[in-house]
């Protein structure tokens, strides 16, 4: 039988999951930022839910409480009832790897919580392999997702553009990547030109929720790409290709990821003998919170593409000040440092999600 990896163009090379706890699983609630605090942080509108839209999760592995998780998760945080699809290629593994699974909680709970209204479909690949995993971002587009949700990455290699062809099978799908946690180590699917790569900073938010602070995240990933040419629109943007050498740029935008100061999550599924409340970050968290983002954009009728966002962002300059973005002009990953505009560490920055939101309302969503 064929490898699937081989079918989907590519050779069977392990993903991983970016997801980072703060400390050990515990019964007790640990704290972590709540959805409501993260809402107010990012101002999401109250009417930004993803009503009438879908937004798949991929994975691998298994999570086996996943929709008990989520029920008591909603209910604790006072959120609706999620509407949850789960989808699996292949059969259950009999040791699956537990980052996965968390990643599953973390990526399930968090997309429901900053899109409450929004349609979940869990789609679980036959394993961690790229082919795999596309293979899975495939079956999720084809079954009707409006947001494809990617917290997961491999390193670039000579060879990936030939996965490329799937997320062009769905122009009107909008693809979203982890940057991961690697600063300078480019990242597939985060490099690709077709897909929203989301960077991480540290949020610090007072005991009443006000923004203390926001700075580039020192664990976050970004770099440029060495095999994927600059797209168009960071092409236009002023000061992108000096700081690329003419490459793809990562990460184009930037959400909290931080574990220290993280969000909470609840699952039961046991990790080293332990389980139940804990707070996670990583650039695992900034994709399905962009994929949540997007979601209330699309249910406006506004599109979704990073070009879009480059172009409320200032098209050819970026705008100072700027009313779409937070801009992150401090602090730095392992190799690049934030500064004014775009850069290697935040990209455009994090969103002022309202605005965002009110800006691309009513364009609409390519056939």
């Amino acid at each position: 039988m064929q490898c699937c990896c081989n079918r989907y163009g590519f050779g069977p090379q392990q993903a991983r999951p970016f997801v980072r706890l703060a400390a050990r699983l515990d019964a007790n609630f640990q704290g972590g930022y709540t959805p409501q605090q993260i809402r107010f942080a990012y101002d999401f509108t109250a009417s930004s839910t993803g009503l009438g839209q879908t937004i798949a999760l991929i994975t691998t592995g298994n999570q086996p409480n996943i929709e008990s998780d989520l029920r008591f998760f909603s209910s604790f945080f006072s959120l609706p009832e999620a509407q949850l699809t789960i989808r699996r290629i292949g059969s259950v593994p009999d040791n699956p790897n537990p980052d996965w699974a968390l990643e599953t909680t973390l990526d399930v709970e968090w997309a429901h919580a900053l899109a409450p209204e929004a349609n979940l479909l869990l789609v679980y690949a036959a394993s961690g392999r790229i082919g795999d995993l596309m293979q899975a971002v495939d079956l999720a587009a084809g079954m009707g997702a409006d947001i494809v949700s990617m917290s997961w990455g491999v390193e670039e290699r000579f060879g990936q553009s030939a996965l490329e062809r799937i997320f062009r099978l769905y122009p009107s799908v909008s693809f979203v990547a982890a940057a991961g946690d690697q600063s300078a180590v480019p990242l597939y699917p985060s490099v690709s030109s077709q897909v929203l790569s989301t960077g991480g900073t540290s949020l610090i938010l007072s005991s009443a929720g006000v923004r203390i602070s926001e700075t580039a995240w020192y664990g976050g990933g970004g770099g440029p790409s060495q095999f994927f040419p600059i797209p168009p629109a960071q092409e236009l943007m002023e000061g992108i290709r000096e700081k690329t050498g003419g490459m793809r740029g990562t990460p184009d935008v930037s959400f909290c990821a931080d574990p220290d100061y993280g969000v909470a999550i609840y699952h039961s599924a046991s990790i080293s003998g332990a389980s139940g409340w804990g707070k996670a970050g990583g650039t695992s968290f900034a994709a399905p919170a962009w994929a949540a983002i997007l979601a209330g954009i699309r249910q406006r009728g506004g599109t979704s593409n990073p070009q879009d966002l480059y172009r409320l962002a200032g098209e050819s300059q970026y705008l100072e000040p700027q009313p779409y973005f937070i801009d992150i002009v401090q602090g730095e990953s392992r190799l690049y440092q934030a500064q004014k505009g775009w850069d290697l560490c935040t990209g455009l920055g994090s969103p002022r999600v309202s605005r965002l939101q009110d800006g691309l309302a009513g364009t609409s969503v390519p056939q």
